[in-house]
């Protein structure tokens, strides 16, 4: 009897998942209720019944969140609970974790962290790593905000990452990932975020998870757009879009987020006829879901998109963005006042744009910890100077202030980076100079070992020439060769130490740029290009070839990057010589990279040096077969 019992309550949660997973909500949810609510024998509890219970309960607070009721979950999440005696005796840790979770999407923050505090101080029955891997998730998500609690939400985070490993499926594991990534993001650690999702996009593209491979798109979007690199997010958001255009599984959330995230990327780079595009997208995939699960950044959006066009357009975008302060969270209604005030000010309201800039302030300041949503401040502070509001400007400066130093502590680390970065270029640099001095002391050995072996052979020559006079017509004939073939080798040394002083020169000259006009691998510049190919080329004669072996669909652009590395040039100056931007030149080098299969391990300069050391190798053997064809006709 009890078995079969068992059973039935296994089968009454399989039903209630597949209508929670057809979107029909109110059907779920009497059926999860149902399933909690059986009756069960006290005396024989297993394990599978008490697993099966905290999933139901899970599951229950899940279908609610995606119906978009969570005043309701909180209340029939009680409900259950005084009626379920399993819950109350052996599930009592899942209920606090599920209902900690539940009460923090409803904002009631103390309420939450209260319910969290008693989740590890109860026993856990029976347990599996995905029943601890959720209890330190939804911990980590209740005090996710929390400033004080931001090292603790870090180790539970990766606490949980480390039980998802001994899970068999977890589909939770990217939004863990995610909310790391966003925490190391905060506080400056972009390397240690950006490996982070770089390798979450890795393991969900060999498991064949695209939805795992869109959550690592949109937590590298979210990173490069978070430090103002919208080239990069953009990449990024173009992959997310080609992954959902061929994702079999139907997600309208996910779907809606990879639009809206395209958008924003559009957005930052100015392009702003573009946005309307993925935010029309969007807006029908979050028709159906919560406002704040998608269609809250649609009408940010598409808002801003609406003022920024103007005229008949402008009270439709007035319009959205009231919608987000009336529904919104209060990071996005803090962003919807913002945008409103600018818009109130550049018309002339002065009035709303007075109540705009009040309200934002109220919720940006409400909390201990102030949020921060990039302020436009100068046009603010001029305002209330002009009207000489003495009292707004400094309130508004000491926020302003108070942003920049929590800006510039966020970026120490990234700064580090940077420093990491310079001192590496500079060690290049020195490497470079030692390399020139080697190759400068080589070429003078070369040509005192020239001279001292043409005055031997003139010697030697005199000496034949009194003792076999009668073959002095011959000789003369032998002696003059020789010394032709003597200069031309010492015309093609000296036209080659020239060329490389003439590159070294320009390479190293920072002030004057003049010649480096006509030498620069610049498509701009009328013949620059061939003029450097070729002197290069006498240089390292093998080098593009080899790298043509190596990559064969290697462009040209690609070619003079892989030129200027030989030179020891960094990302700078390569900049420079090619008469682009900085971050184009990251942007080539990372194609590249991917065109190669580089490793993440692996750098591209080691990639160059490995292809220059075999042209060196073939060269040195080059060298000694005609040394030796030499001493063979000599001989």
């Amino acid at each position: 009897m009890f078995c079969g019992m068992s059973f039935a309550n296994e089968e009454l949660f399989q039903q209630a998942r597949v209508l929670q997973r057809n979107g029909k909500y109110n059907e779920a949810i009497a059926a999860f209720k149902d399933c909690l609510l059986q009756p069960v024998n006290e005396d024989e509890i297993t394990e599978q019944q008490v697993v099966l219970c905290a999933d139901a309960l899970v599951q229950l607070m899940n279908t609610f969140q995606s119906k978009g009721d969570p005043e309701t979950c909180i209340t029939t999440l009680q409900e259950v609970f005084t009626t379920s005696p399993l819950l109350q005796k052996h599930c009592l840790r899942d209920y606090y974790a599920v209902m900690g979770y539940a009460l923090s999407r409803t904002e009631k923050m103390k309420e939450a962290e209260e319910a969290m505090f008693k989740v590890f101080t109860l026993p856990l029955h029976y347990a599996t790593p995905e029943r601890y891997f959720r209890d330190y998730a939804y911990a980590a998500a209740v005090f996710y905000s929390n400033p004080n609690y931001q090292s603790q939400v870090i180790d539970w985070c990766q606490e949980a990452l480390s039980q998802a490993e001994l899970c068999e499926n977890l589909s939770g594991k990217q939004w863990v990932t995610a909310m790391l990534g966003t925490l190391y993001k905060r506080n400056g650690h972009i390397n240690k975020a950006l490996d982070l999702y770089q390798q979450s996009k890795k393991e969900a593209e060999l498991r064949g998870d695209e939805l795992g491979v869109l959550n690592s798109l949109h937590a590298l979007i979210d990173l490069f757009l978070y430090w103002n690199v919208p080239e990069y997010a953009n990449i990024f958001a173009t992959e997310a879009v080609r992954v959902e255009e061929v994702m079999a599984v139907d997600n309208p959330m996910i779907s809606a987020q990879t639009y809206i995230n395209k958008g924003r990327a559009l957005q930052q780079l100015g392009e702003i006829d573009s946005v309307f595009i993925y935010t029309e997208k969007a807006r029908e995939l979050c028709r159906a879901l919560p406002y704040n699960s998608g269609m809250v950044d649609v009408d940010l959006l598409h808002g801003a998109y609406l003022i920024e066009k103007g005229g008949d357009s402008l009270h439709l975008g007035i319009q959205e963005l009231q919608q987000v302060v009336r529904q919104g969270t209060a990071a996005n209604r803090a962003k919807a006042y913002h945008k409103l005030a600018q818009t109130y000010l550049s018309s002339g309201n002065d009035d709303m744009a007075e109540m705009m800039l009040d309200n934002m302030y109220l919720l940006l300041n409400k909390n201990d910890a102030p949020l921060y949503i990039q302020l436009d401040y100068q046009p603010v502070l001029e305002y209330y100077l002009k009207n000489r509001n003495l009292n707004k400007v400094e309130q508004y400066t000491r926020m302003m202030l108070r942003e920049q130093q929590v800006l510039k502590e966020k970026r120490l680390n990234f700064n580090l980076v940077e420093a990491i970065v310079k001192s590496q270029t500079e060690q290049q640099r020195q490497e470079l100079r030692i390399l020139q001095l080697e190759k400068a002391n080589q070429r003078l050995w070369f040509c005192i070992c020239v001279v001292l072996y043409v005055a031997f052979v003139v010697v030697i020559v005199v000496m034949l020439y009194y003792q076999k006079r009668h073959y002095k017509t011959q000789m003369k004939k032998v002696g003059d060769r020789y010394e032709l073939l003597v200069q031309e080798m010492n015309q093609t040394n000296a036209e080659k130490e020239m060329i490389s002083q003439e590159i070294d020169e320009i390479m190293s000259d920072k002030d004057s740029r003049q010649e480096l006009e006509t030498l620069a691998p610049s498509i701009l510049h009328k013949s620059g290009e061939s003029r450097f190919r070729q002197r290069f080329e006498l240089l390292y004669p093998l080098f593009l070839s080899r790298l043509r072996e190596r990559v064969p669909s290697i462009s040209r652009r690609e070619e003079l990057l892989s030129m200027l590395i030989v030179l020891k040039q960094d990302n700078r100056e390569i900049a420079e010589l090619l008469a682009i931007a900085p971050r184009s030149v990251l942007m080539l080098r990372h194609r590249f990279r991917q065109k190669i299969g580089l490793e993440v391990e692996h750098s591209l300069e080691n990639f160059i040096e490995d292809i220059l050391g075999s042209q060196t190798n073939l060269v040195k053997a080059s060298v000694v077969d005609s040394d030796m064809q030499k001493e063979d006709s000599r001989g």
